[in-house]
């Protein structure tokens, strides 16, 4: 088997990210756009010693689970993978995905409760990164074609909002006329409650060329706009935002709502994608902590204090942890404008946090990880275990990190409940809730 070959196969399965998968004597081939029980022609376009991957050619059987994707740009574009999927069937693709990783790398037979899914899975984006390319020649604004750095130009991407969309397509508008070829990346903030609109324009260089005209177009155009800054980024790697921000309009921050709450969001803020499901994941994890007036929560990774914020109405202390001290001083200016009490933060790592809490002689109760992609790392975990909290909420943006911690932690830790949460329809992403009790101390039963 070669690259070029033509074979012909029915899918099985799916790979984390949504690929088909055609078996051919046991051998794997992975088939981007291809569905569960479809049978089609495939030419290989890359084959490796275990897998091969292929493009379909043609197909016999189409599955009832396939919808015609209202993106025009959608194969090209590497940004939502899966949008050729039913809404129920991406639904079945994720819960299968979160199941299976349990049990193959987390070693566990706790079944998974049912995904919780948007009524309403589009616009759903409150912040988006887009590349850009500006010249004399040619103006491209669009997101990156998959495992590539060439950009996709488009007008629409139908997991934006419309307003975000606007101000796209009106900032291309412009460089058609007014190039300014340091331009890196246009990245928008939109806080979904207020409709307030924070945009950063990523640049070589600062000042901008034609900055004053463009900052006009954009505050005229579109009076949501209360932020504007420019971040300069001479860098050649894959990081978007640069080593020095440069406000040129407006405020500093701009405000969101959640679930009550108001926070503050600054350009380099971590804050949730997306609003609807943020609020349903937030409410999960309190449902699954069960916190009660005389217990202490630890909530490490706390970013700038939206769960912590919203957990402490529960809990006689919070305690907000963050290595990134940018994001430790927003949680405290959030906490004062929420006038939460009963919460504080500290700028330090996990084991930083469990040294000092020895030392206060803190008991924790509670603790809640929101880790990133790459999970708890082993020290993390081990810092877990000493401070032995009754229970533990695992907020998780990968499930494969997650199962493998889940794996790490079994021995003092057994699972009680596991909510997968579709933050980001169309895409092969899925956001899990996992609720652990330390197995020396059984947790008393929740009501599913």
């Amino acid at each position: 088997m070669k690259k070029n070959d033509h074979v012909f196969g029915c899918v099985s399965d799916y790979t984390y990210q949504g690929f088909g998968v055609l078996k051919l004597d046991h051998f794997p081939v992975f088939v981007k756009g291809m569905l569960e029980g479809e049978c089609g022609e495939v030419v290989l376009t890359m084959v490796k010693k275990n897998f091969a991957y292929g493009r379909q050619l043609s197909s016999v059987t189409d599955s009832e689970h396939r919808v015609l994707p209202p993106c025009a740009v959608v194969k090209q574009c590497g940004g939502c993978q899966i949008m050729h999927m039913a809404k129920d069937h991406q639904a079945a693709f994720k819960q299968k995905q979160v199941e299976q990783l349990m049990k193959r790398v987390a070693k566990i037979e706790q079944s998974v409760l049912p995904i919780i899914t948007m009524d309403h899975p589009w616009g759903y984006r409150n912040k988006v990164m887009i590349p850009i390319e500006s010249s004399v020649e040619e103006t491209k604004l669009g997101f990156y074609r998959m495992n590539s750095h060439d950009i996709i130009d488009m007008n629409t991407c139908l997991v934006q909002t419309e307003l975000q969309n606007q101000i796209g397509q009106k900032l291309k508008l412009f460089l058609k006329d007014s190039p300014i070829e340091s331009l890196r990346h246009l990245v928008i903030k939109q806080a979904f409650a207020t409709n307030e609109v924070m945009i950063g324009l990523v640049s070589r260089e600062f000042p901008l060329k034609h900055q004053e005209s463009l900052i006009d177009m954009l505050t005229v155009s579109f009076p949501q706009v209360q932020s504007i800054y420019v971040s300069i980024n001479q860098r050649d790697d894959n990081v978007i935002l640069g080593d020095v921000d440069k406000l040129v309009f407006g405020k500093e921050t701009i405000e969101d709502v959640l679930l009550g709450y108001r926070f503050q969001i600054s350009l380099r803020s971590f804050y949730q994608i997306n609003p609807v499901q943020t609020e349903v994941l937030y409410q999960t994890v309190a449902q699954f902590a069960n916190i009660q007036p005389h217990e202490t929560v630890l909530d490490l990774y706390c970013g700038v204090g939206t769960i912590g914020s919203y957990l402490s109405q529960f809990a006689k202390k919070v305690i907000g942890v963050e290595v990134v001290e940018e994001a430790v001083v927003d949680a405290k200016k959030n906490a004062q404008l929420n006038q939460i009490e009963n919460i504080e933060f500290w700028a330090m790592d996990a084991t930083g946090a469990k040294e000092l809490l020895h030392a206060e002689k803190q008991s924790i109760d509670v603790i809640v990880v929101d880790p990133p992609r790459k999970g708890l790392d082993e020290q993390v975990i081990a810092d877990i275990i000493e401070l032995a909290p009754q229970r533990m909420i695992y907020v998780s943006c990968d499930p494969s990190t997650l199962a493998r911690d889940i794996f790490r932690l079994k021995n003092h830790y057994e699972v009680q409940l596991i909510q997968p949460v579709d933050m980001f329809p169309q895409t092969y992403h899925a956001e899990t809730v996992v609720l652990m009790s330390e197995i020396l101390k059984p947790l008393l039963s929740i009501s599913k």
